[in-house]
């Protein structure tokens, strides 16, 4: 790598590094919050928050890194262009098509970390999230019993707690109205809920207690004493409408969103389509990069009006990388074309358009820039 290479190298990756961390943090921040009523609640620790920030940034970085890299190949190659060097590279006999390797080498590099980040470490990451996302939540739900208070936001159960401490519950009475027609009211001298596994299922234990059930059918009444018992709890919509993170089709490898791609036995083409489309898709945000890339050099030498212009450009530039991947996807589909076809649209357009930019701006040579 030359010097001049080096030169546009540090030039673009300063700008585009401290873009990626900005636009993350934002997205992260916005995230947390959104889910503060989980994230901040009685059950959280500190550990957990670093645990989900992890889990979270792939997904968040993959989704930036295009914007990020081309706001920061723009404004380091319109550094060049602010002080007229690419005028005085041209006048050494070098050509300004000659720094358009230097935006593609690291856009394929990019492009490259896209592809691990959006096919691997992003499903991995959002799966643990999930998984995180639900225990958290259980953990919540243990630590919103309090003493002398009915607490309610258990599905179809109602608990009260003479004294809650935090190795377990003294004086409990539990209402259970699982089965409408034969309510069930359990009195126990100690009990704890204890959250059992990843999914929905928390556990139960009662000491010490007595249950009375009341069938309205018949008018039959059962009283029975129990020296230890354990209830297996569905926590149902509690959790699911509580975990945003619950979306199977993101945490997915790309090996099992093609396994589910595949029409065959017991999976018509309408049900494997959704899953083709998803594979796709994870695809075609990275491979933009590339397209980027080509636009760069060009346009910080040929725009006018100073960094605000390139900024502008870069904007609209997402923008049409945006809704071409919007309109793939919605063309996938609807059955109007390939997934493979419809949502590499994007990049095909973005290369073909860094392509024309860069024809121009070898035909108007150093005097590009003025």
């Amino acid at each position: 790598m030359s010097r001049l290479d080096r030169y546009l190298a540090k030039e673009i990756l300063l700008p585009f590094g401290a873009a990626l961390l900005f636009l993350t943090q934002i997205l992260l921040a916005t995230q947390i919050l959104a889910r503060a009523d989980v994230v901040l609640g009685a059950g959280v620790s500190a550990v957990d928050l670093v645990a989900l920030v992890a889990d979270l940034t792939p997904h968040l970085v993959g989704y930036v890194m295009p914007i990020a890299f081309l706001v920061g190949a723009i404004l380091g190659a319109g550094r060049l262009a602010d002080d007229r060097e690419i005028v005085a590279i041209g006048a050494a006999g070098i050509s300004p098509l000659r720094l358009v390797r230097v935006p593609l080498a690291i856009g394929l590099a990019v492009a490259a970390l896209g592809l691990w980040l959006s096919t691997d470490l992003d499903p991995a990451g959002l799966r643990r999230a999930r998984f995180l996302f639900n225990d958290v939540i259980k953990r919540n739900l243990t630590a919103g019993i309090r003493s002398g208070t009915f607490y309610d936001d258990l599905p179809q159960f109602t608990v009260y707690v003479a004294d809650a401490a935090p190795g377990g519950w003294r004086d409990v009475l539990i209402a259970d109205r699982s089965d409408p027609g034969a309510p069930v009211l359990a009195l126990a001298r100690h009990g704890r809920l204890i959250p059992v596994g990843a999914d929905e299922e928390m556990r139960l234990e009662l000491e010490d207690g007595e249950l009375h059930r009341r069938a309205e059918a018949d008018g039959g009444y059962l009283r029975a004493t129990f020296r230890r018992a354990v209830v297996t709890l569905g926590l149902g919509t509690a959790l699911s409408d509580r975990n945003d993170f619950a979306n199977s089709r993101l945490e997915l490898s790309q090996a099992e969103l093609a396994a589910r791609a595949v029409v065959g036995p017991g999976r018509s083409a309408a049900e494997a389509l959704p899953w083709d489309v998803a594979y796709h898709r994870r695809l075609a945000s990275p491979l933009s990069v590339i397209g980027f890339a080509l636009m760069a050099v060009p346009i910080a030498a040929l725009r006018r009006g100073g960094r605000a212009a390139g900024v502008g450009a870069a904007v609209g530039a997402v923008l049409l990388q945006y809704g071409l991947l919007r309109a793939g996807e919605v063309a996938a589909k609807n059955g109007l074309a390939p997934p493979a076809l419809a949502l590499e649209l994007p990049t095909v357009a973005l290369v073909l358009l860094g392509l024309a930019l860069c024809w121009r701006l070898q035909r108007r040579g150093p005097g590009a820039v003025r």
